[in-house]
């Protein structure tokens, strides 16, 4: 992919500003291909997405910061984009692509961004969809006959670099993921770390998923039971270890969605969220929630909830994660048809 692009010393006709985070980007894949040949705009750091979707217009890095701003606005200029799609709801990027000499400009009148917009989506309009099947593809202007499912295809040379990292393995393989960049969405690492050893203990191989910031966090949930991963995976080799395993166990996050996309059953820990608009799609994905509590779905990323105001749990913060136990998740990996436990 080329990090910019004429066609024949023509200006590009369309650009797409896609979403900052990996989750809603892979949730966006079905409206970047539904645009067809525009050219997308993305964060540096999620390059690899875009390649292993196989978009077919250029990709446009975007550095962050005052600097990524203008040297963006360069870029837009000299391709003089006549039509734009305001993907992320954010007043930023509206004004990315006012500066940038975007003539016509398409996004959700959130923020309030409309008057930078030409053509307004109402908020209203968006409501309660599932960002994939139907928000962005939304935003862009196409409405399918069907919903398709982000897909991502690992390359071989990632997977190769895996399997000389973590071994083969033998028998059943479960990734675990703890972290999440949202406190109300972590469940305990000491039950993830219980998780861990009983698993291991039936035979099961334990790959403990992290970034860099997360590495005292994989640590612990690794411990002796696990391979912690924890920053020692870029996109392309997480796309792989995830592609490794049966299923994935996970807190609402980024890669709960890389996984559904690489063909990764998940079980899903889910508190806060609305799995409305946000659940995993595809095949075989189980969530484990408490949507009897009346406070969810909440989707904040701070519990707002805290001290003796529980409505099952004495403590009400986080209890529609701290409701989900341990046993919880083994029965729901028992049960789940991608793995062979017994015990």
């Amino acid at each position: 992919m080329s990090a910019s692009r004429t066609s024949e010393g023509r200006p590009a006709g369309v650009i797409v500003r896609a979403p900052n985070h990996l989750g809603d980007l892979v949730m966006a894949l079905p409206a970047l291909h539904a645009a067809g040949e525009a050219d997308v705009m993305l964060v540096r750091g999620l390059l690899p997405v875009a390649q292993m979707a196989g978009l077919t217009g250029a990709v446009l890095p975007l550095d962050r910061g005052k600097g990524g701003f203008w040297r963006a606005t360069r870029t837009l200029r000299a391709n003089r984009y006549a039509r734009g799609v305001l993907l992320p709801p954010s007043l930023s990027s509206a004004l990315l692509f006012a500066a940038g000499g975007v003539r016509h400009r398409r996004g959700a009148a959130s923020n309030h961004r409309g008057p930078l917009l030409h053509d307004r989506v109402a908020p209203d309009a968006l409501g309660r969809l599932h960002r994939s099947a139907a928000f962005y593809l939304l935003v862009v202007g196409h409405v399918p006959a069907a919903r398709p499912a982000p897909a991502l295809t690992v390359p071989d040379e990632a997977r190769d670099r895996f399997r000389a990292a973590v071994g083969p393995g033998d028998g059943t393989t479960i990734g675990l993921f703890p972290g999440s960049n949202a406190s109300s969405r972590r469940w305990d690492a000491d039950r993830y770390a219980s998780l861990a050893r009983r698993l291991a203990r039936g035979g099961v191989r334990v790959l403990v998923f992290g970034g860099p910031a997360e590495q005292r966090l994989t640590a612990q949930v690794a411990g002796e039971a696990g391979v912690d991963l924890g920053g020692r995976t870029d996109l392309p080799l997480l796309a792989a270890g995830l592609a490794s395993c049966a299923v994935l166990v996970t807190n609402d996050s980024g890669p709960m969605h890389l996984a559904a996309a690489v063909g990764t059953p998940t079980l899903s820990l889910q508190g806060p969220a609305d799995p409305v608009v946000t659940r995993p799609l595809g095949e075989d994905h189980i969530m484990l929630r408490h949507p009897e509590l009346p406070c969810v779905p909440c989707v904040k990323n701070v519990c707002p909830r805290s001290g003796q105001k529980g409505y099952v749990l004495p403590d009400g913060t986080r209890e529609c994660l701290r409701l989900i136990s341990v046993d919880d998740a083994l029965e729901a990996l028992r049960a789940h048809p991608a793995t062979a436990l017994t015990s």
